[in-house]
Parts: structure tokens; C-alpha cells; sequence
């Protein structure tokens, strides 16, 4: 006894591709670059970070200088100078800057 599949009785269908069922609804969001994806298209050399890590560090550089809270628009800088006396004062406080 033989078995017969449906790919044998309709050799057409087996390129045949699956339609879209449904719709899917269009998002409700404002799609936009986050503050994070601004930081690093103004400052190259910050690519490679964490996200999170990049926007605490950009508004905890905001409120030590007593600016307003706001996302970047414009390269500032301040704010690779202020990075790399952060990182250096970390490596001084964990014992591994000279």
C-alpha cells in the first residue's frame, strides 16, 4: 500500500506560498530616534555603548551643569570632556588609574 500526499495529487501547490491571513493593526507610537540614537549619530565615538549607560550619562552631564533636562540636537564638546573625566575618576576610585 502507497500512501498519497497532497504534494502528489497537486504538484502546483508546493511552490504555492501561505497568503497573509490577517492585517496587523499600524502602530499607535510616534516612531522617532530615541535619545540614545541621537547621542551616538552626534558623538561616533560613543557607538559601541549601552544605551541606557549613554542617556544616564548624557543627563546626569545635564544636571551636574545646571541645564535643562532636554535630548541632544547639537554636538557639544563638553560632554566627551565631561565622559572622559568620569571614566578616569572611576579608575582612580577603583585603584587602576596611575
Amino acid at each position: 500500500m502507497t500512501s498519497t500526499t497532497l504534494g502528489d495529487l497537486f504538484p502546483e501547490m508546493r511552490n504555492a506560498a501561505p497568503g497573509n491571513g490577517r492585517k496587523r493593526k499600524p502602530a499607535n507610537r510616534i516612531t522617532r530616534p530615541g535619545t540614545a540614537e541621537r547621542l551616538k549619530a552626534l558623538y561616533p565615538e560613543i557607538e559601541s555603548w549601552n544605551p541606557v549607560f549613554a542617556t544616564q550619562a548624557w543627563f546626569r552631564w545635564l544636571s551636574e551643569n545646571d541645564m535643562e533636562l532636554v535630548e541632544p540636537e547639537s554636538r557639544d564638546e563638553r560632554f566627551p570632556e565631561y565622559l572622559v573625566g568620569l571614566i578616569r575618576e572611576k579608575m582612580a576610585e577603583m585603584g587602576l588609574w596611575l
